[in-house]
């Protein structure tokens, strides 16, 4: 394999336009989504097929219904005409029978101010909110791992990246207005109006991470140059137009898919509504490499503890990998850090014993004892010790729009505001897909130094035979790009 580590994920938001409006707000229906039909979701499983299946979105279309946003004004208008009409009737017929000019009859509605993409930041400005952003990164992951176990079943493997999700919703608060702009930016632990953060999370790149947004759109739906301009100077891309036919434009995103995956991820959707209007997509592929790498030849089969049973997996063995560790008395748990290239990490949490569960180094678990751990890892010395870590595949699915609510965030479903983007205000969210891929194998960038690394005098141990927590962290911006946990290794 050309890697050690190659994490991948994607993130697929499709935007529809909703049915079945009332053109009578007293008739409207008040049909809402339950819940419960939202999480959809693909546990996490070891598997090395094909990409898990994206829900269907045919039902949740008819699910809900979109009040139109133009009943009032044009109850008011034409009110407003009638009255005008009666009382010229009643005038003489000398008078002029035409309208004043200032008549509000006969005057356009004013459209509502929306925000627009915001002014270009200079270099202190955005590197000050790199800092700011970097912060608010690691609380919203913190949400996100919450969120994420809380809608998967118990004791099964999870993966997800908070920075593509981050970077999605990110792209998205570029074209959102009012109510939605404030409620992404709670969601994502932004301050309010928060100054260059486009630009920040631009900054936010690494040689061993690729982040893509794109957006694609149905012919009918006029996009504003502000934001085409923005999204193109911000994150690279410009909005694309959608063709006629639902294979053909299946066959794009697919497409773009694949390539932005490095052809991990070949087939992401097995088809698309014939009134799909927006597709909004975020792809990030992560190739890291160990510093020091494993031997092939020194991993074996060895015991993991796996719930009250013992299974067999292949264990990557070493018995002087550098390796930064300590016993974190909050979590009650062992912590480790082990180099990768491009400035990457990975930081390894598990439970102190096999007394401790996992769970409760869940519940444990905040932005404040992250900051904590990261801290005292940035101090801690990479000792030669004794490593046992399983080699890992994992893949796993997940509907956002569930993990979205978890986090009290409706606006996707019932009061989406993209004024910024386009002048139509018919729009919902009607899919939100996010698949993450992980292998960690033993294959790495073997360490100039390495064969200069003494052995301790006392033998250091960290082994990892039961179900742990990950985080794959960039050590230069200082946030998490994946997170998970591992109940079960095998392949």
């Amino acid at each position: 394999m050309a890697s050690g580590l190659t994490p991948l994920t994607l993130l697929l938001l499709l935007l529809l336009a909703g049915n079945g409006a009332s053109s009578n707000p007293n008739t409207a229906s008040s049909s809402s989504r339950d819940p419960k039909t939202l999480q959809g979701e693909s546990e996490g499983n070891i598997v090395e097929g094909d990409s898990p299946e994206i829900p269907t979105v045919q039902h949740v279309e008819e699910s809900f219904t979109l009040l139109p946003t133009t009943n009032s004004t044009t109850n008011s208008t034409t009110n407003a005409t009638t009255e005008v009409t009666a009382s010229t009737a009643e005038e003489p017929t000398t008078q002029p029978t035409t309208q004043s000019p200032t008549d509000p009859a006969t005057q356009p509605t004013p459209e509502p101010f929306c925000p627009g993409p915001g002014t270009p930041c200079s270099d202190l400005e955005s590197h000050s909110a790199e800092a700011v952003l970097g912060d608010a990164l690691i609380d919203f992951s913190l949400k996100l791992y919450h969120a994420f176990s809380a809608v998967k079943k118990a004791e099964t493997n999870m993966a997800f990246s908070p920075f593509s999700i981050a970077s999605l919703l990110t792209h998205v608060l570029l074209g959102a207005g009012n109510v939605t702009r404030r409620n992404l930016e709670s969601v994502l632990s932004y301050p309010e109006d928060f100054a260059c953060v486009h630009q920040a999370l631009k900054a936010f790149t690494s040689k061993g991470v690729t982040s893509v947004s794109q957006i694609f759109h149905s012919p009918d739906l006029a996009i504003r140059d502000t934001f085409v301009n923005a999204s193109q100077s911000l994150y690279g891309s410009s909005p694309r137009v959608l063709g006629n036919s639902s294979d053909a434009n299946l066959e794009l995103i697919n497409t773009w898919v694949a390539e932005n995956t490095n052809h991990r991820i070949k087939h992401l959707l097995d088809s698309l509504p014939s009134d799909t209007r927006l597709v909004l997509l975020n792809a990030i592929y992560l190739s890291a490499k160990w510093k020091t790498a494993f031997s092939r030849d020194k991993t074996r089969v060895e015991p993991f503890y796996f719930r009250d049973s013992v299974i067999k997996v292949p264990m990557m063995t070493s018995k002087k990998y550098p390796v930064a560790h300590f016993i974190d008395p909050t979590l009650k748990a062992k912590v480790g850090q082990l180099q990768l290239s491009h400035n990457l990490s990975l930081v390894l949490l598990v439970p102190q014993t096999r007394k401790h569960r996992l769970e409760d180094v869940e519940q444990a678990l905040s932005p404040t004892v992250i900051r904590a751990i990261v801290k005292k890892l940035e101090m801690s010395k990479f000792h030669p010790t004794l490593l046992m870590m399983p080699r890992i595949k994992v893949k796993t699915s997940q509907d956002m729009l569930s993990i979205m609510e978890k986090l009290e965030f409706f606006d996707f479903s019932y009061d989406l505001n993209l004024c910024g983007l386009t002048k139509d205000p018919d729009l919902a969210v009607s899919a939100m897909q996010h698949e993450t891929v992980l292998e960690l194998t033993e294959t790495g960038v073997e360490a100039a130094a390495a064969s200069a690394i003494s052995v301790a005098r006392t033998l250091r141990v960290f082994d990892v035979q039961q179900p742990f927590l990950f985080l794959l962290w960039d050590q230069q911006h200082e946030f998490p790009v994946f997170m998970g946990r591992i109940y079960d290794p095998r392949a």
